[in-house]
């Protein structure tokens, strides 16, 4: 089962016809549950299908225009919170409700509340004894910081653990979720080594720290059915007129997804030129700021013939000032670079497809998925060595023919001139060598299914051990 507020009407959802009525900053709200079931695999003769089971809850606080950033979102999440705790007992299910043997995984600060209220209310009252709650940290730099309230503005009968929540004189949901769940997991076993530290903890390397021993990392995984160069719409006919699809056995679509790029962002058309793109929100967590401290060494070209013959892609929004260095960059080299300020799914796919380097110089990054989406697709991530970067990218030994890309330990410009020096130099003197990388990029496993499998272990050790809190009951 998936909970997950019911943000806009989508296609196939049915009303349960179960409401539930929680009291939240002084007043009743009344939330519907809705419910889809989608198939992920068809029966076989005496097994019956599998699939999972989405449920969303209603209320208009959550028909909004953006799911968060609104003046009242700690009512709005706690009010998620109290309804994804009741989900397991008042949705039915195919017949029957889940009921309390369940494990929650809990992902990030917006539901924060969760393990709180598991605590703090049910398993005082003897409810949810067998389950177990997952906190899953995306980020630590975004905490749902809040101003404090009361505990009962929440819902909660007293103020028992609400202290977990306290932290530099605010609120801070993810707080919660770290001290107070059965088990933590970060998006990647690096970031969860980063986030015990001063640099990675962003003031809760402590609280991080106290968990180590219920403290996992599970690299996520990417939907390798919409992210397949062999199935892309994005690559068919109906968008550009012609299939450019490919595979790891035939890569001329990718050639033809290079030039139907150049051609419609309007670079120079040459089948030749390495093109290397950068996806991503122009803030200084990504790097840009160091991309635009390399621009110059990357265009002007060098003695050895490596960097000045290439073209640049650069898309994404976020601070102004580095709008106007995409928009500069592109207005004086005129078929030579590309800034896009703005994004679209379909550029971002045909930029995968179409470029051979991708550069990712994030400062830090917890998991990172286009590093994962240019791999399968045959476009080599050069990448600074941190949180899910590190771990999804192999470095490129050219002595033992290994690897996937190039990491980068300092994210500094001469650290991204090591990686994108190397990766020119490989990809214009050593081609044979560039092919083979390319395919070993191709044949990565990236899936959900790797993932899943490491969550089930994890799920598993939760419900080994006690709950991390025992309450007293009521």
């Amino acid at each position: 089962m998936t909970v997950a507020p019911l943000y806009w009407r989508y296609e196939g959802i049915q009303g349960t016809g179960s409401t539930r009525e929680f009291r939240v900053f002084n007043q009743n709200h009344r939330v519907e549950y809705f419910h889809k079931w989608r198939e992920t695999a068809p029966a076989k003769g005496s097994e019956p299908s599998k699939g999972v089971d989405h449920v969303f809850v209603q209320n208009s606080c959550y028909e909004r225009s953006g799911m968060y950033g609104h003046h009242d979102d700690l009512m709005r999440f706690a009010l998620l919170s109290w309804a994804a705790l009741e989900a397991p007992f008042a949705v039915d299910c195919g017949g029957a409700v889940y009921g309390d043997d369940v494990v929650f995984l809990i992902n990030d600060w917006m539901v924060g509340l969760v393990p709180l209220i598991m605590t703090s209310h049910y398993r005082r009252h003897g409810c949810y004894q067998k389950a177990r709650t997952v906190f899953d940290i995306h980020n630590m730099g975004y905490c749902g910081n809040f101003p404090v309230c009361k505990p009962q503005d929440l819902g909660l009968p007293d103020g028992a653990f609400f202290e977990k929540l306290f932290h530099d004189n605010q609120i801070k949901l993810l707080k919660g979720g770290i001290e107070l769940a059965d088990r933590v997991v970060t998006v990647s076993p690096s970031y969860c080594e980063e986030i015990v530290t001063v640099e990675g903890g962003w003031g809760l390397h402590d609280i991080c720290r106290s968990r180590f021993p219920h403290l996992d990392g599970v690299l996520n995984g990417i939907d390798i059915d919409e992210w397949n160069p062999s199935t892309d719409k994005f690559l068919s006919a109906t968008f550009q007129g012609y299939d450019n699809f490919y595979n790891v056995d035939d890569m001329t679509g990718k050639q033809a997804a290079k030039l139907h790029l150049q051609n419609k962002l309007g670079l120079n058309e040459d089948p030749n030129i390495p093109i290397v793109a950068f996806i991503g929100r122009l803030a200084y967590q990504k790097g840009i700021d160091v991309i635009e401290s390399i621009f110059g060494w990357l265009m002007n070209g060098d003695p050895n013939g490596v960097t000045g013959y290439v073209q640049l892609i650069l898309m994404g929004t976020g601070d102004e000032k580095y709008a106007n260095f995409l928009r500069n960059a592109e207005n004086n080299n005129k078929g030579r670079v590309v800034g896009y300020v703005g994004f679209t799914s379909e550029l971002e796919h045909k930029i995968i497809a179409g470029a051979d380097i991708l550069l990712m110089p994030s400062r830090y990054e917890p998991c990172g998925l286009p590093q994962m989406y240019a791999q399968r697709y045959g476009t080599v991530p050069v990448v600074h060595a941190t949180g899910g970067l590190k771990d999804s990218v192999q470095q490129y030994d050219p002595f033992q023919g290994t690897g996937t890309g190039w990491k980068f330990d300092r994210c500094d410009a001469e650290g991204v001139k090591f990686g994108l020096w190397h990766a020119l130099n490989t990809y214009k003197h050593h081609k044979d060598a560039w092919q083979e990388l390319v395919k070993r990029c191709m044949k990565q496993d990236f899936s959900w299914n790797r993932s899943a499998k490491r969550y089930m272990e994890i799920f598993g050790w939760a419900k080994i051990d006690p709950p991390f809190h025992q309450p007293h009951r009521f």
